[in-house]
């Protein structure tokens, strides 16, 4: 648990020295916010002794879920070159959420790694959010 306290206040100083806001939510993840983008940074324990920093970013919410918004989170929403789409249910199944997220390694993560990869996932997160939901409908989880 030490280095992984470590390596979160690691990617704390990445982001507040690489970002203009840097917000904490009250889960501990640092949230990045671009535009209609609404970008969540975690830090969690990987796989053996490893740790990973996740990024998330909420794309549309409340959208009706069909047969043709599963097919393009399983196809098109899994061909980007870094990271992918999936889809969330509401606890009522038939709407859902559709999120975009990337995950690097964190134990050897470098400013320039962490700036690149976060700048990669808002930049297409806040191009992705206004054609999901011009296409499936749903609401924007960021403003725009």
């Amino acid at each position: 648990m030490a280095n992984l306290d470590a390596i979160r206040s690691r990617v704390q100083r990445m982001l507040t020295d690489s970002f203009d806001r840097v917000e904490i939510d009250r889960d501990g993840d640092f949230v990045i916010r671009y535009e209609s983008a609404v970008t969540y940074v975690s830090v969690e324990e990987g796989f053996g002794d490893g740790s990973v920093v996740t990024l998330r970013c909420p794309l549309i919410c409340d959208v009706k879920i069909t047969d043709q918004l599963c097919r393009w989170v399983a196809t098109e929403g899994q061909e980007f070159l870094l990271g992918g789409c999936y889809l969330n249910p509401n606890e009522n199944p038939t709407t859902g959420w559709v999120f975009f997220k990337y995950s690097i390694t964190a134990d050897d993560l470098d400013e320039s790694e962490l700036k690149n990869a976060v700048g990669a996932v808002v930049v297409t997160s806040n191009r992705l959010d206004n054609e999901l939901r011009d296409r499936f409908g749903g609401k924007l989880f960021g403003k725009e």
